[in-house]
């Protein structure tokens, strides 16, 4: 007869303590994933285009909106001015890296159907700087010319 120790059930191992555990390890891991990176948050650049018909000033507001590495938004709306941009923002030490993914609707052409960007393309880059931030443009086309740097985005919401 084979007899079992009062101590056996003690060296086995709970399913369902298994279960538990590994549920409480990968939500702490993905709660880490989600938590805020530096970069995160929106940024906007008022750009003045001068004065129009009249002596108004015509403005276009760009939006940049970053929620993690594959949550880049940029919305420019303004005179003349709608379009959304889907990208891809990779931070690169002190400064964010931008590129361009798609348009809005998902397709590399505009709503006009003209190909601007191709995608990975930069289209600028935010750098931390003394004085705030500072944005060097490298193919963006509403922007200065490439490599051009301002004081243009302005981190304005978490």
């Amino acid at each position: 007869m084979h007899r079992t120790s009062r101590y056996a059930s003690l060296h086995k191992e709970n399913p369902v303590k298994r279960v538990i555990a590994g549920l409480a390890i990968a939500l702490g891991l993905s709660s880490a994933a989600f938590a805020a990176q530096p970069w995160d948050g929106t940024y906007v650049y008022e750009q003045a285009l001068g004065p129009g018909a009249g002596g108004t000033q015509n403005f276009v507001t760009h939006t940049l909106t970053i929620t993690g590495p594959d949550g880049c938004r940029l919305v420019a709306q303004g005179f003349q001015t709608d379009e959304t941009i889907r990208c891809k923002a990779m931070p690169d030490g002190d400064r964010l890296l931008v590129t361009f993914v798609s348009f809005g609707s998902g397709k590399v052409e505009n709503k006009y159907g003209v190909k601007l960007y191709s995608p990975g393309q930069p289209l600028f880059a935010i750098a931390e700087a003394p004085n705030g931030l500072v944005t060097t443009w490298q193919g963006y086309s509403k922007a200065l010319g490439d490599g051009a740097s301002s004081a243009a985005f302005k981190k304005v919401g978490r």
